[in-house]
């Protein structure tokens, strides 16, 4: 019986110390805040997430927990942020950890005494791993290097698309193209993907056969105190005499190896496209600045080589050099030609191919 009057009382003193306690509302109230949530979402807040957050500390709080791959976010901010606010925060974070916020997460919000209380759930699928590009001159480099090194895997983003300067830098090095695609998606993301008619075998052998070639014929006919003009000569001579155009390719449609370095190279067959890239390959292996220019030629789709000689540059076309030769010698016609005398048989847009693109084969 004298137990009983004892938990009695106790109860009775507990809830009088609890109702005492609510009516003094003060720091109090702002933890009952932190329970309330806490019922609601599972999460117990620390007195820090209980403090409201300016909008540089909620991008901190988001970059430091994707970092750290922690994907349940808790944090309080002014009730006047508004969604659009919090979350162009996480998106900045999220490139700042080189992840792209897509627009998918699910997120709680409570509203408390001018205060928001958030929780956010995300996840990997709303946070793609993603390569962030500043600037063109950083565009031109990255395109070129995932060329060079086969990178099919890796997601670009910016702001301002740089998707035509990847398609841009596969059309002046062939040398790299092996039916290789280049692709863009609505959330701002592109790159590179490998042909779906080769395997990475069948690719990797092709290259590595196209480069031993390219670095043999350096090795065994190209001499140090050779100039410029002297080694681009070599390079036109070899693959016209090497080299011969394949006819029976009268339409592409997909891979073919003519249209390689690899063909001209290793096969000895070859279309406009396979001769450039085997000139730009042995030209960068001898450290001359090579790009190939895509224009139209005799009525049809053409491609040729654009090379520097000082300050300036040159144009040479092997395939119209092999097709006009005669049994008197080397065609020399197309072999280190102005714009103008080029100009009268050969169309492009030059602002796609100047001395500033011959600049960045600086990157290879």
């Amino acid at each position: 019986m004298r137990e009983n009057k004892l938990w009695k009382t106790i109860y009775f003193f507990c809830a009088a110390l609890a109702l005492l306690l609510a009516l003094q509302g003060g720091r109090f109230t702002l933890r009952a805040a932190a329970w309330d949530m806490r019922d609601l979402t599972g999460v117990k807040l620390t007195e820090a997430q209980t403090s409201p957050l300016d909008l540089e500390e909620i991008r901190a709080v988001f970059s430091a927990a994707i970092r750290q791959g922690e994907y349940e976010i808790v944090f309080t901010a002014p009730e006047s942020y508004t969604m659009e606010q919090i979350t162009q925060q996480l998106s900045k974070a999220a490139l700042e950890q080189k992840r792209l916020y897509i627009g998918k997460c699910t997120y709680r919000k409570q509203a408390d005494a001018g205060l928001s209380h958030y929780t956010f759930w995300l996840d990997e699928d709303s946070l793609p791993q993603v390569e962030p590009l500043q600037d063109t001159k950083e565009a031109y480099r990255v395109a070129l290097e995932a060329l060079q090194h086969c990178d099919y895997t890796t997601r670009f983003y910016s702001e301002k698309s740089y998707y035509a300067i990847f398609y841009l830098m596969l059309q002046q090095h062939p040398e790299y193209n092996y039916e290789t695609v280049v692709w863009k998606n609505d959330n701002g993301t592109y790159g590179y993907r490998r042909s779906s008619e080769l395997t990475k075998r069948e690719q990797d052998a092709k290259m590595l056969a196209a480069e031993q070639k390219a670095e043999a014929f350096v090795k065994d006919s190209l001499r140090s105190n050779m100039t410029t003009t002297q080694k681009l000569k070599a390079i036109h001579d070899h693959l016209v005499t090497l080299c011969r155009y394949d006819r029976s390719l009268e339409s592409v449609n997909g891979y073919e190896d003519s249209l390689t370095a690899y063909g001209a190279l290793v096969k000895k067959k070859a279309v406009c496209q396979g001769y450039t890239a085997a000139f730009n390959l042995i030209a960068q292996k001898a450290g001359i600045e090579s790009i190939a220019v895509c224009g139209t030629a005799g009525g049809e789709k053409h491609t040729w080589n654009f090379v520097k000689i000082g300050s300036g540059g040159r144009y040479i076309d092997c395939t119209w050099d092999d097709t006009l030769q005669t049994d008197s010698g080397i065609c020399y016609d197309y072999f280190m030609v102005s714009k103008s005398v080029m100009k009268k048989s050969h169309a492009w847009d030059e602002k796609k191919y100047t001395r500033k693109h011959l600049s960045y084969c600086r990157y290879l």
